[in-house]
Formats: C-alpha cells, structure tokens, sequence
C-alpha cells in the first residue's frame, strides 16, 4: 500500500537525508507564527493587564512546564506540520464520500464487523512486564551482549538530550556490531526531519548535572550506568555530552560507517501512501535479538529506544520470545526491506511468518540473574496495522471484538489518544451488560503533545454522552487533585503544586484476563497515518499487573470527568482551538 524512496537509504556515506528548503521554509514560518502568538499572549496578560483568556491554553498554560517554552511550542509545531497533509487528505475522501463528520469510516466498524479471531496466538509463549527505565537499559544491554547473530532496532523519535539513547546508539550497538553482530536501525524519517529543524535552536551545553530524576526518587539520567551487566561498553566521554540534533544523527551515522562489514546499518523509513500521496509514518517500536533463531526475544511497547526520565516508570514495554519475537522480527524485515526494494504484499504476508526455514537452534537467551518471567505459559498474539488512505485499523477492529465480549471489566489507558464513536458505542453496550469501565488519559498538564488534545476531549465529550457510566481520568496538577472531591486519597499531596508525568503508556486489559499492548494509540489517526504492532496476550497474570499499574497511576496522577460538558472547549481541558491543535481529519468537527 505504499510507495517508498529506494535511493534514500546508503550505508556507504554518513550522510542524512534533508528536509527540502521549501518544506524547511514552511516549518520555520509555522514556528514563527506560533511564537508571535505567545509573545502576544505574554504581553496582553503581564503587561497590558489583561486575562489572556481570548488565546488558546496551547499557549496560555505552560507555566508548570520546566525546560524552554518557545522550543516546547516549535516542538508542537512540528508535530502539527507532520500529520497537516495526511489529516488534509482524510478529510476531503471522506468530504468526497458524502460525510461531514466522519461516520462513513465510522459504519465500517459495527459490532458486526468486528471479530476477535484476526490473529494467530501462540501458546507457552514467555513474558515479562518492563519496571521502568533502568531495568530497561539493562535489559536491553544484556539482550545485546547475549545475541550472536543481530539486533534489530525500530525507534520512531530520537532524543539527543537522553544520554540512555545516546549510549545505546554510540557505544553499546557499536560494540555490539564490532564483535561481529549484525546490527541494523531503523528510523522514521519524518521525526528526523523534526530533529533537524529544531536543532537551529539548540546549541551545545555542557554536561548535565545528575539531578533530573523520575518520579520513583530513584532512577536519574545517569542512573543505568551503576549496574550495567558484564560485558557491556563504558559510557565513553563523547557520549556524556549532550547533542543538538542534527548532530547527535551525524555522530550515529559516522559510528556505523566505521564498523567494517556493513555490521552496523542505519536507514529512514520514508513511504507514502499510493493512492492519495501523504507520508506515512513507522511508529512501531521493537528491538528483536536473533530474530531468525529459535532463541529469539523481542522487545515491544511505547519507548523509543528506552524509556525517557520523564515517563520514568509510566511507560509500558514488555520482553517476548519463540514465535511470537519471530513475527516481531518479520515485520522488522518487511519494513527494513521495503526501503530497498519495491514492496509487494505478498512477499509480506510471506515474511512476516516465522522464519522456520532459517533458525537453528542456538542457546538460549536468558534473562539477567535477578529478573524472571512473569509468565511462562502465556498465550500471545502479535498484530500489525497497515495504515492507508483506506482507513483500515485492524488493531481497533480486533480490540473492539474482544470488548464486545467483556463480561466484567474494561481498563484502558492510552499515551495519546481520542476514542472513535465505534469505542464509545462498545464501551456504551458493556457497560449496559454491567461491565465496569475505566478510561485514563494524559491532559495538557501531563501530555507531550498539544496537537491532539482537542480532538480527545471532543471525543471524551462524545463518549459520556453515549456511555454516561463510564469512569473517564485524566492527569491534573497536585493543586487541583488537593481539591478534587474524586482524588484518591493517595492521591492528595500537601506539596508544591506539580504537574503529573507523562502516561507514555499503552495498554487495554479486559475481563482481568485478556490485555492488549504495544505501540498502538486509540485515535482515527492510526488507521490513516501511523504503522503499529500490538501483543495480544491471554494471561492473568499478565492482566493483574497492568491493572495494578493503571490503577498505581490513576491514583497518584488522575481525577475523574464527572460530567461531559467539562470536556467543552475552552471550559478547562479542551483547548478553545489554535494552530497547534488544528484537529485531524472531520472526525468531531461536530461534536
């Protein structure tokens, strides 16, 4: 389903692909534009002693934000400019299909038309649940250190600023791929080019001091390094520096290059849809290790490349093995491969099976000493979405299937989301069969990104409409959770106000037995815009543990939405509308 530039990618040159001067141009005006607009607001509201209130909160409420604002803001521009062609061409298809706001795409996802049997499960399937950002890096330093044959990696951002992904892209996977190792990245292209537009506004610094740190008190930037498994590389000097982007991306092709054998490969996924022409983006994340062998693990969730300090324990990522890492593997491949040759689908549906024909049997990898699975036996499928101008969500289609049959609970908590009527409508029928449901969902105060809050609490509004008895949370400052009367009572700290950290995590369990995880938003974008994969995972224990951490984060972090008309715009969460949260596509134009 889509056209790739097959001349992009050579591991001969450590040369980047540029954005195009135009393109540039634009981005930087876009930026200029969303910047006058908060100096506008700075001066109406400190200096002509005016409330502000007429502008956007995407530019009022930022004062509990710690960091540079204006690059915050270009930050929220260029997440807007990423998704403006593809949301420009949804909606005039669905304009041209006679739908003003969106049901055309929503009758294709009845309860008729959603089953829970698209994917192939695989019993006795191992599985751990990732604790947070440290026993990430080492777990992925000692996957590193165990493969014998490659490690594959699929990251859609990069984080220069982050010295975990400075170490695992400059020390670890080059000495991974210097032991002989086959060691291939892949990158999204579009998030690259974001890195190099800002790099103009971030110059070098100095080394950080080690006082950022996550909301466990304990883990630090820098914090991984203490117990890096044996066999691991030092953090060299080069890498404690911070980068700006731009160069952080040149110093990762230049270490690759050095690798002799072509052992270290760097390439960006650049594809657009074929029947409409807008970009398409890889926001699936893995790292597969001897993915063609029957030892093979894979990583899978929402980290790109490791867990960042400000999400700290409040993502998700899990540890897979036997066939169900070979799949993760497979689709490593087909999207590796699509950016050498012309894709062809059957050739996909071709690879993405386990590799049988290729594994030998190698010994195991095993997890570090300390750690176990927490369950061996589990049931687990993998998915894949291939998002295109068809509107097709096959992860959405499955999960609505499964929800259909819920008979006692629903937990759903999503990164970044908006809930598609289809989801309000199922999660309306559950809860009419008793089912309790809990939604929980990052604010402006906790969310990374302004371009979608719009279009969520339009879509929560909606919801609470149609299903009234559902229990929506979304993330407040300590001041408003002190006052809140639904806060938990753990919940009420008699601190400094504080903003909530980021909820990067995202999963759905029901029935405390069934769970869905993986890179996978609930929003309409994902079916138009953005390649993900998801574990589908039969397991009580699984299940346990991703309610308890919901319910761990709702606690701490939430209050609940007691009516829908606090999800109007401009009433507190919903931001009045601004360039920075245009919404996407025609979806709740009308809502």
């Amino acid at each position: 389903p889509y056209e790739v530039l097959v001349g992009l990618n050579s591991n001969k040159t450590a040369i980047i692909p540029q954005v195009t001067p135009t393109c540039a141009l634009k981005y930087y005006l876009d930026i200029q534009k969303a910047w006058v607009e908060r100096r506008n607001y700075i001066q109406e509201s400190q200096f002509q002693n005016g409330s502000g209130d007429q502008f956007c909160s995407c530019f009022r409420q930022w004062g509990f934000h710690s960091g540079d604002i204006l690059n915050q803001i270009a930050n929220q521009s260029l997440e807007q400019a990423m998704v403006r062609e593809s949301s420009a061409c949804v909606t005039s298809r669905l304009l041209q299909e006679g739908c003003l706001s969106g049901s055309t795409w929503d009758n294709r996802y009845t309860a008729e038309d959603c089953q829970h049997n698209l994917a192939k499960y695989y019993e006795s399937t191992s599985l751990r649940i990732i604790q947070g950002r440290d026993d990430y890096i080492h777990s992925f330093a000692w996957m590193t250190s165990q493969a014998q044959q490659s490690v594959d990696l699929s990251t859609c951002y990069t984080f220069p600023h982050d010295p975990a992904q400075r170490y695992v892209f400059l020390d670890l996977l080059t000495h991974t791929a210097m032991r002989g190792v086959q060691v291939r990245v892949n990158i999204d292209l579009m998030t690259v080019e974001s890195t190099m537009i800002k790099s103009a506004f971030h110059a070098q610094h100095k080394i950080p001091k080690k006082t950022t740190v996550s909301r466990d008190g304990k883990t630090t930037q820098f914090s991984f390094l203490d117990c890096l498994p044996l066999g691991c590389p030092p953090m060299s000097e080069r890498s404690k520096m911070p980068f700006n982007g731009l160069d952080f991306l040149t110093e990762i092709m230049q270490r690759a290059l050095a690798v002799p054998d072509g052992k270290y490969q760097v390439r960006f996924w650049c594809a657009r849809d074929v029947q409409d022409g807008y970009r398409i983006k890889n926001h699936s994340k893995c790292a597969v290790f001897d993915g063609k062998t029957e030892s093979a693990v894979a990583f899978i969730g929402g980290s790109n490349v490791a867990p960042t300090i400000e999400c700290g324990d409040a993502d998700c990522d899990m540890i897979v093995t036997g066939p169900v890492a070979s799949e993760v593997g497979g689709t490593f491949d087909h999207l590796w491969d699509c950016l050498e040759t012309e894709p062809n689908i059957k050739e996909f549906e071709k690879k993405v099976a386990p590799h049988e024909e290729e594994k030998k049997m190698e010994s195991a990898i095993n997890l570090l000493p300390h750690q176990s699975w927490l369950d061996a036996n589990a049931t687990v499928a993998l998915l894949r979405s291939d998002p295109s101008s068809s509107g097709e969500d096959v992860i959405l289609r499955h999960i609505l299937g499964v929800i259909a049959t819920a008979q006692e609970s629903v937990h759903m908590i999503m990164g970044h989301c908006n809930f598609p009527k289809p989801l309000a409508i199922a999660l309306g029928e559950a809860c009419k069969r008793g089912v309790k449901v809990k939604l929980l969902v990052n604010s402006l105060y906790s969310s990374d990104l302004r371009v979608n809050q719009r279009d969520m609490f339009l879509s929560l509004r909606q919801l609470l409409h149609i299903a009234p008895d559902v229990e929506v949370w979304t993330t407040a400052l300590s001041s408003i959770r002190q006052k809140h009367p639904t806060t938990d009572p753990a919940g009420r700290i008699a601190t400094a106000d504080s903003s909530p950290p980021f909820l990067h995590a995202k999963f759905t369990v029901v029935d405390r037995k069934w769970s869905a995880a993986g890179s996978w938003n609930v929003w309409t974008r994902a079916a138009y815009h953005e390649i993900e994969h998801e574990l589908f995972i039969e397991s009580t224990f699984v299940a346990e543990a991703l309610i308890a951490k919901f319910e761990k984060d709702r606690k701490s972090t939430s209050i609940r939405l007691l009516h829908a008309d606090e999800c109007l715009p401009g009433a507190g969460w919903c931001p009045s509308g601004c360039q920075l949260c245009q919404q996407y596509g025609p979806f709740f134009i009308n809502v």
